[in-house]
């Protein structure tokens, strides 16, 4: 039969070993958080974030619980494996969909033993596996790549295509629209063709400039 509170108990004895190991607070917090699992936990460091508080109530930043977790891996407290999207992490069952880490407590680094039962981690696990398959069928999304661009370069194509604005001007109820549609469409055409030409002779200056 499981003990009572014995995910509670494994995140007491693991941040109290830990603050004796000198570990900082948010490593104290992180690693009590990963032992209530009682065996792995696969949250991002994003989802991680939104469970721990420092002493003013805020939120920790998502790259200092990822430092926090990198530092306490290299120190052997934690084991902790990047999954890469679409792998399959240490005991899931469904693949990753954006990529996470799986963390576990080093327990006889620490000397300490595990005090969550079997059937308990189980549980956990089925828990954490409903969750997964949720996260899984939800439609995978790489990450789109940012290109910086010059800020000359974008400045001569900002104008190919854009509708031009019409000088504001006292409107004479005779004029015909079509007439007023044939001077936007040149107006338009001109300014785009100035664009092109202004790039053609930008993209020649640079590439007389460049390396061999």
């Amino acid at each position: 039969m499981s003990a009572p509170g014995s995910h509670d108990r494994a995140a007491e004895v693991v941040a109290r070993a830990l603050l004796e190991e000198g570990a900082t607070n948010l490593q104290a917090k992180l690693g009590a958080h990963v032992a209530s699992f009682g065996d792995h936990c696969w949250q991002t460091d994003a989802v991680v974030r939104e469970m721990l508080r420092r002493s003013d109530g805020r939120l920790y930043h998502r790259e200092s619980i990822g430092r926090a977790r990198r530092l306490m891996a290299r120190r052997g407290w934690i084991g902790s494996t990047r999954v890469f999207p679409l792998q399959v992490p240490a005991g899931a069952r469904f693949r990753s969909t954006h990529g996470t880490t799986s963390k576990h407590i080093a327990w006889k680094v620490l000397g300490l033993r595990n005090p969550v039962t079997r059937g308990e981690r189980r549980e956990r696990k089925k828990q954490a596996q409903r969750i997964e398959r949720i996260e899984h069928e939800q439609p995978f999304t790489p990450p789109r790549r940012r290109v910086a661009l010059e800020p000359s370069l974008v400045a001569l194509v900002g104008g190919i295509g854009s509708m031009p604005v019409p000088p504001a001007r006292a409107r004479n109820p005779m004029e015909r629209p079509v007439q007023r549609e044939r001077e936007q469409q040149s107006d338009l055409e001109s300014r785009a063709a100035d664009a092109r030409r202004r790039l053609a002779e930008w993209a020649a200056e640079n590439e007389a400039r460049s390396p061999p």
